[in-house]
C-alpha cells in the first residue's frame, strides 16, 4: 500500500530565505518555491516624524539601515503650527549614508517693508525645536 502522507516530488517546498525587497518594477520569479503565508517584503523606504534640536540640527538614524553602499534619496519638510508666517526650510547636510543623514532646519521671519508695500524675508531667526517629516528612499 502506498504512503499517502508523503510529499510528492513535484510539490514546491517553502522558501528558505527572506523575500526580495519591493522594487520599482515587477519581475517574474524563477525559483520553484512558495512563500509562507506570513512572509514580508523589505521596504525600500524609511520614514520618520521627529523633532530637531533647538539650534535646528537633526541627525536621523534610520530604524533599519539600507544595504551597504546605498546612498538614499532624502526628502524632508518642516511642520509648523497654524498661523505661523515664518518660512521654514529643511535641508540635507552632507551626503546621506546607508545608516543616517543630517538635516538642518532654517527659519526666516517675514517682514513688511512699508515703503513699497512688499513682503520680504528678514534675517534668519533661531529655528527652535521643530517637527520634521522625512522620507529616505533607496534609489
Amino acid at each position: 500500500m502506498p504512503n499517502i502522507y508523503s510529499t510528492p516530488p513535484d510539490v514546491p517546498m517553502p522558501a528558505t530565505s527572506s523575500p526580495p525587497g519591493v522594487s520599482d518594477s515587477g519581475s517574474v520569479g524563477n525559483v520553484q518555491r512558495y512563500a509562507m503565508e506570513n512572509h514580508t517584503h523589505a521596504s525600500r523606504a524609511r520614514k520618520v516624524r521627529v523633532q530637531s534640536n533647538a539650534d535646528g540640527t537633526l541627525t536621523w538614524t534610520y530604524s533599519t539601515p539600507f544595504p551597504a553602499g546605498v546612498t538614499p534619496i532624502v526628502v524632508a519638510v518642516a511642520e509648523v503650527a497654524s498661523g505661523v508666517t515664518d518660512v521654514v526650510n529643511v535641508q540635507v547636510v552632507d551626503t546621506p549614508t546607508n545608516t543616517s543623514c543630517k538635516l538642518l532646519v532654517n527659519r526666516t521671519q517675514r517682514s513688511v517693508v512699508s515703503l513699497i508695500g512688499l513682503t520680504v524675508l528678514s534675517i534668519p531667526s533661531q529655528p527652535g525645536v521643530t517637527w520634521v517629516h522625512a522620507v529616505a528612499l533607496e534609489p
